[in-house]
């Protein structure tokens, strides 16, 4: 049996995520709220991805944001608390006509940290 990820998880940010998984087929889903962008923050984007034991992976379509953002981590409980590290990737898109000047700059990356709220 692998890590629990069902339930509402923080970053420093203040971005929160709701996980659901099918323990049948490790299929997750849920609701991502970010605090950072231009999002704002009440609006709710629906996630997608994969359990594998203490592994995640999930995507979540920022929408009329015209950006993606996929997160790949694992799970861990440090000092009795559960924590997802992940590092993400954010895609933007850039108008067709200004793809040769800005195309290389549309993809940010980084990592956050999840704790169990």
């Amino acid at each position: 049996m692998g890590f629990d990820f069902d339930g509402t998880w923080t970053n420093k940010l203040g971005s929160s995520m709701e996980l659901e998984v099918d323990e049948t087929t490790g299929i997750v889903s849920g609701e991502y709220r970010t605090a950072v962008g231009e999002p704002n923050p009440g609006e709710i984007f629906p996630i997608v991805g994969f359990v594998q034991g203490d592994l995640l992976a999930f995507c979540v379509n920022f929408d009329h944001h015209d950006s993606l953002a996929a997160w790949t981590g694992q799970a861990t409980t440090e000092n009795g608390q559960d924590v997802i590290r992940t590092l993400w990737h954010l895609a933007n898109d850039v108008e067709d006509h200004l793809e040769p000047m800005n195309l290389w700059g549309s993809i940010r990356t980084g990592s956050n940290e999840f704790h169990r709220t």
